[in-house]
């Protein structure tokens, strides 16, 4: 099946390359577990925009605070870039059933993201309710992949495991 919106199967492994450590560094940036995290070392000309400080008190002091602070800005942008790279690139054999299935990750991924930012919406307030919408911005592209990889490559193969035992 030909669909003119996906991408080539050759973007999907350059966006698992940039997905997964920009996440991997996207979640450290927004939990308070290392105090300190920089791209480059020492008097380095970007090391002071790339730098991610995350305070203790405030752990938005990290995404949002100092404004020549770069760094969460290009994760999550890198973040959304690979995620785009990999969902929505062709797989080897695109047929009417992995469209099918996709379509249907897309939809469940909606549903957990709206109920999300439901719960957020009337369970959390002030600062807390803007690090409930940073957390909120991966449970998308997280509930996709995840249930899109399942369905595809994992599923099969215990199914294929369970017949044959």
């Amino acid at each position: 099946m030909y669909t003119k919106l996906l991408l080539p199967n050759r973007y999907k492994r350059l966006g698992w390359i940039i997905f997964v450590p920009c996440l991997i560094l996207t979640i450290l940036s927004i939990i308070p577990v290392i105090p300190s995290l920089s791209f480059f070392e020492g008097e380095h000309i970007l090391s002071q925009w790339t730098k991610i400080t995350v305070s203790e008190k405030n752990p938005l002091v990290g995404l949002f605070g100092d404004s020549t602070d770069f760094a969460g800005e290009i994760l999550m942008t890198l973040t959304a870039i690979g995620f785009f790279f990999v969902a929505f690139s062709r797989e080897r054999t695109d047929d009417e059933w992995i469209m099918r299935v996709r379509l249907e990750s897309l939809l469940w991924a909606f549903y957990v993201h709206l109920g999300g930012f439901l719960l957020s919406v009337w369970f959390s307030y002030g600062l807390g309710f803007y690090m409930i919408l940073s957390w909120n911005m991966l449970t998308a592209p997280l509930v996709f992949l995840a249930r899109f990889h399942w369905i595809v490559y994992v599923k099969p193969y215990w199914e294929e495991r369970r017949a044959t035992a």
